[in-house]
This record gives C-alpha cells, sequence and structure tokens, in this order.
C-alpha cells in the first residue's frame, strides 16, 4: 500500500510554514473559530493535530488528487 502525502499551510509556525502529511491518516476535519481565527483542524490517527489554512474541501481535493496520481 503506498502512502499518498499532501502539502498543507499550517497556523503554527514550521520552518517553511507547511506541513506534509499522509492522507490515508486523517481521522477528522473540522472548521473551527479558535482564538477569533477561523481554521481547519485536521486530527490525525495516533492524535496529531494541525491547524491549517485550507478549507476542508480543498484538503478532500488534495487527498483525492494524490490518490488518483498513484492509481
Amino acid at each position: 500500500m503506498k502512502a499518498h502525502f499532501i502539502k498543507l499551510n499550517v497556523l503554527e509556525e514550521t520552518h517553511d510554514g507547511t506541513v506534509i502529511i499522509n492522507a490515508d491518516n486523517i481521522s477528522s476535519i473540522r472548521r473551527i473559530n479558535y482564538n477569533d481565527t477561523i481554521q481547519t483542524m485536521i486530527l490525525m490517527v495516533g492524535g496529531e493535530r494541525f491547524g491549517v489554512h485550507e478549507l476542508p474541501e480543498e484538503i478532500i481535493e488534495l487527498a483525492q488528487d494524490a490518490k488518483e496520481s498513484y492509481a
């Protein structure tokens, strides 16, 4: 089974402002208002979480595109 990686723009400070995750390990995606900022919360299998700028629909599309590129 091949991993399907996608790149997202995170709200937390990282080296380049992005995070690369395995789309197959996303357990839930929620759009929330946190500290007066609307963001998308990505919850991963294992409890890791990321606040990102992308909309849930955009994340789903990125994941589908990643899976199709390996088909």
